[in-house]
């Protein structure tokens, strides 16, 4: 993996291919098994792996940028108020995060045992 690449077009790349999976799963006979369901839930399990880290070092770099006195406000005003909202946001981001990682592995688990023979009225959505 190259390390070497822009951080910003990587984010709005991952943006793209979220935005081309919510394309794909539109229908739900585009996700046919419960394997399929089970395999798009894992791959999504994994990205809410790794983003709260990118959030953390975001505010990482920001923080960097203020202590290196880098950082100005368009049209005045105070940048270390500005960072602390950001802070504060980004925070909040990698919680909601954290939080769905979680949800996303407790529905890994019993997706993991669909899929499956069916057996003749065993079993309908308990939603």
């Amino acid at each position: 993996m190259r390390i070497d690449r822009d951080p910003a077009l990587i984010a709005y790349q991952l943006a793209d291919e979220c935005r081309a999976l919510v394309t794909a799963t539109a229908k739900p006979a585009q996700l046919d098994t419960a394997e399929a369901v089970r395999d798009v839930a894992e791959g999504l399990h994994l990205a809410a792996g790794l983003l709260p880290q990118a959030v953390r070092q975001a505010a990482a770099a920001l923080r960097a940028l203020e202590e290196q006195q880098a950082l100005g406000v368009a049209g005045g005003g105070d940048a270390g108020e500005a960072v602390s909202l950001v802070l504060r946001a980004f925070l909040n981001a990698e919680v909601g995060l954290t939080v769905a990682r979680a949800a996303l592995r407790e529905a890994c688990e019993p997706l993991s045992r669909l899929g499956g023979e069916v057996v003749a009225g065993g079993g309908g959505s308990s939603v």
